[in-house]
């Protein structure tokens, strides 16, 4: 059975981050919502976050975008 794959949404400016590969739930791998509460982050899908126009994934998170 697949595992889905989980990204970690910061609904204050649509951006999607990757979790770290550790067992920490909300932190993510770049760091920069370290200091955010879990009230202020959102667990969401990976396909959530590719098929929505309105989600800007993490430049720092994703290889293949740019920015932070």
């Amino acid at each position: 059975m697949a595992t889905a794959v989980t990204r970690i949404l910061n609904p204050q400016t649509n951006t999607a981050h990757k979790p770290c590969d550790d067992e920490s739930v909300r932190t993510t791998a770049c760091g920069s919502l370290v200091t955010a509460t879990h009230d202020r982050t959102r667990i969401v899908s990976d396909e959530t976050v590719r098929t929505s126009a309105a989600i800007e994934r993490c430049g720092s998170c994703f290889d293949d975008v740019s920015g932070y």
